[in-house]
């Protein structure tokens, strides 16, 4: 077995920036929220900041599944793994293998592409529907199939393609199956999980209740306090709209309990893990509902 890499040292400096960059805003909004914000300002921060707790977990994803990739070559067959991409070609169903320079085809590249993630579908001219499983477009390598045509980078790709003409020659003695796991298909195996279709729906159902119940009461209340001193009674009132902090903060806890725990479900060894935190994600948004219930007995 030959294992070709994917160029990643651009896309892993783009994804670090990019990273680097929305945690940085991230925390400046939060800042400017909590400190000079007020009225309709603190509540169009907070929603800015709900967008980039959504883009976080999206551009994190790219970047892991690049560091993750690779393109294996062996006597029977390719194996693709791009995160939780994978695609098994056996030999005996690849008709043809060319750099995408040399090949004659103008290629365009799929919407929400970057640097380190060409990924998707895009259709060519001559060609049909091309799934691209790659990270840089100088250096593409389209493999058609009796079934789909990928474009793919390895870091050299002229030796791929070189490797893959000599296995070619050489035969199949016995063709890997055939197979295609998308992260869609992952994201089903997760919800046919007893226990995961049990713990996900209430982790979403407490933060969205959260959030109406926050929302209800900042339209109801002009001033909440915002908390309790040592000895249990509560702070001066501040302005309502401060409180959409909680739900905010829920709706960080939910991303980042999810997006962890399908990262440990895809072991069987680590799915305790993922329990443990679907559970804690029922019981953060719970807590925050029940400070929002005693802030708002308050006034």
């Amino acid at each position: 077995m030959q294992t070709f890499e994917p160029e990643r040292k651009k896309g892993v400096i783009f994804h670090t920036i990019v990273l680097i960059a929305i945690l940085a805003i991230g925390s400046f909004v939060l800042w400017v929220a909590m400190t000079r914000a007020q009225g309709g300002l603190f509540v169009s921060l907070m929603i800015l900041l709900l967008f980039i707790f959504i883009v976080l977990p999206f551009v994190g994803y790219r970047a892991f599944a690049l560091l993750n990739a690779s393109y294996s070559l062996e006597r029977d067959g390719l194996r693709l793994k791009w995160g939780l991409r994978l695609e098994d070609i056996p030999l005996n169903t690849v008709e043809w293998v060319r750099l995408a320079n040399e090949s004659g085809f103008h290629l365009l590249l799929p919407p929400l592409t970057w640097e380190g993630a060409i990924l998707g579908h895009s259709n060519v001219k001559d060609l049909g529907e091309v799934e691209f499983i790659a990270s840089d477009a100088k250096k593409l390598v389209l493999i058609a199939t009796s079934s789909k045509v990928l474009a793919i980078s390895p870091k050299d790709s002229k030796a791929f393609v070189s490797a893959f003409q000599r296995i070619l020659e050489l035969g199949s003695l016995s063709p890997i199956p055939s197979r295609s796991a998308r992260p869609a298909a992952f994201l089903r195996q997760v919800w046919q999980d007893r226990i995961a279709k049990a713990l996900l729906p209430v982790n979403f159902l407490l933060t969205l209740l959260l959030a109406i119940y926050t929302g209800f009461m900042v339209a109801t209340h002009n001033r909440i306090p915002l908390g309790f001193s040592p000895n249990g009674k509560p702070f001066e009132a501040g302005p309502s709209e401060q409180i959409l902090l909680l739900p905010v903060m829920g709706v960080l806890v939910l991303i980042t309990n999810v997006v962890m725990g399908l990262f440990f479900f895809r072991k069987e060894e680590a799915r305790i893990t993922s329990y443990l935190l679907w559970f804690g994600g029922v019981i953060s948004p719970a807590l925050l509902l029940l400070a929002v219930i005693l802030l708002s007995s308050q006034t």
